[in-house]
């Protein structure tokens, strides 16, 4: 167990940009929104797969929709946990950890708000060790985990709780919900024990956004070449190297 505060979340958020090879969004609002948190409520304890007992009520945290929207849009910053105390009163118990569904951009630090506010630990740990585009496409499912019940809710204070029959049809009616709410939700789902979290989950993947962004900055300020630092921890290969002309983003 170690406590995250604010001067580690910048080089997370870099480094889970990275994991993420361009999926989860610009995590610069879910940056703001976890710096205030902890602000706020103290540093997040971060605890490890190990460490979390395996009656644990373990329950992911996100934002579903498009991220583009968001830069306009922007979260009141309570939606998340209106999700989160909306399932657990519809759970009937109390939910004793958080861990982020995936390792990529927003979503990496979207938990921290949550862990903050909640007074709960995040785990290291995420869904796909990268991002991914639908609900269904992470390791959970594998396991047969549902990804229900599953709670939505927006910055106007609408909430949702939905059941389905499998996770591809979570992904159907939790996308449809969402672009009635304006394209974009924070959401609550998947929620499983300790000792499924230790089967389904892929650890120590926040642990590594944060040495990723240490990494850069460290090889910034030396000035190094990041890229190859990054490809030197990940034991990665150079593909092609190139200049960006331009870059359209479009929801």
């Amino acid at each position: 167990m170690r406590l995250v505060g604010e001067d580690n979340l910048d080089d997370l958020a870099v480094g889970a940009a990275i994991l993420g090879t361009g999926g989860g969004g610009n995590p610069y609002i879910g940056t703001l929104l976890a710096k205030q948190a902890i602000r706020e409520h103290g540093p997040v304890e971060l605890v490890s797969v190990d460490e979390v007992p395996d009656d644990a009520v373990v329950v992911p945290s996100a934002m579903m929709g498009a991220p583009t929207v968001m830069v306009e849009k922007l979260p009141r910053g309570d939606e998340i946990i209106r999700a989160f105390k909306a399932l657990q009163e519809f759970m009937g118990k109390k939910i004793t950890h958080t861990v982020s569904i995936e390792a990529g951009g927003l979503n990496s630090t979207t938990p921290f708000s949550v862990a903050a506010h909640m007074g709960i630990p995040l785990i290291d740990a995420d869904g796909m060790g990268r991002a991914f585009p639908e609900i269904q496409m992470v390791t959970p499912t594998m396991y047969g985990v549902s990804a229900t019940p599953m709670a939505l809710a927006d910055e106007k204070g609408n909430a949702a709780i939905i059941e389905t029959i499998d996770n591809r049809w979570t992904e159907r009616l939790a996308r449809s919900l969402t672009i009635d709410m304006g394209c974009t939700a924070m959401i609550a789902l998947y929620g499983m024990d300790g000792r499924m979290l230790k089967q389904a989950m892929v650890p120590g993947t926040i642990g590594l956004a944060e040495e990723l962004g240490r990494i850069v900055r460290e090889a910034r300020a030396a000035h190094g070449d990041a890229i190859a630092a990054v490809l030197e921890r990940l034991s990665g290969f150079r593909v092609f190297t190139g200049k960006i002309a331009d870059v359209a983003r479009r929801t």
